[in-house]
């Protein structure tokens, strides 16, 4: 996803804009802004003060902003009032949702509603979410599948179990089914596409405008995703077959 956005922004002569927000310190907004050396401004957002913190540990990060606040206070207005904000008033041409609605509500038409005053005309929507499965025990053995068959190679039981307490249980009464989201996402856009999908997680991108989509989709690889934890293929094989198609009508 990043790769793709990074190689999208070769395409261009004025810099690419991506706004990252809820994503903790930043680090993939951050980190693309200093690889392209400048072609990617980003912006990225989280409530947490420790997260700007980590953000700015090792001095100012060329070409990237960093908003200390949800989501939901970064208006136009805020944007245009800000000196270091202000060039990002014009919008952005990438929008990265990562696990970020969910903590907060499951009115996903709403938050893309809100979020959507900043995407510039033919701008991309990118979406990775945790989603509810139709059936309540298929989703719990993807859970399952998750802590025992992943997790557990990296953290101790009691450390996953203490996530499924301060967390998770929270987090999934705001999660919507990925009808639902496509139902939110086709409110607001002509075309969208899943792009990744990993147990209860799926990534979807949306854009009213097929060549920009196309573009994005056509730099992607395809996910390196073991065929166990694949639940939603989608309708196409790969990206590269999605955009194909999107050339061809």
């Amino acid at each position: 996803m990043a790769y793709a956005m990074l190689k999208c922004a070769r395409y261009r002569e004025a810099p690419l804009s991506l706004y990252s927000l809820g994503t903790a310190e930043g680090t993939m907004a951050r980190t693309l802004s200093e690889l392209s050396g400048g072609k990617i401004l980003s912006l990225s957002c989280s409530p947490n003060a420790e997260n700007y913190k980590c953000f700015m540990a090792y001095g100012e990060p060329p070409a990237a902003e960093f908003f200390v606040g949800p989501f939901h206070r970064l208006t136009k207005d805020v944007l245009g009032s800000n000196v270091r904000l202000a060039n990002f008033a014009s919008g952005f041409d990438f929008i990265l949702e990562d696990t970020t609605f969910q903590m907060y509500s499951p009115n996903r038409v709403k938050q893309i509603e809100f979020v959507m005053q900043h995407l510039k005309e033919g701008g991309i929507f990118v979406f990775v979410e945790k989603f509810r499965a139709v059936d309540e025990s298929d989703y719990m053995r993807r859970e399952w599948q998750k802590d025992f068959g992943f997790k557990a190679r990296y953290f101790p039981q009691e450390e996953i179990e203490k996530k499924k307490t301060a967390v998770l249980n929270m987090m999934f009464n705001n999660e919507v089914t990925l009808e639902e989201m496509f139902h939110a996402a086709g409110a607001h856009f002509k075309h969208c596409v899943m792009t990744w999908n990993s147990g209860n997680f799926c990534s979807l991108a949306a854009s009213n405008s097929r060549e920009n989509l196309n573009l994005y989709l056509s730099q992607m690889a395809d996910p390196a995703i073991p065929n166990e934890y694949v639940y939603e293929p989608g309708l196409y094989k790969s990206n590269a077959d999605y955009a194909a198609s999107l050339q061809q009508k």
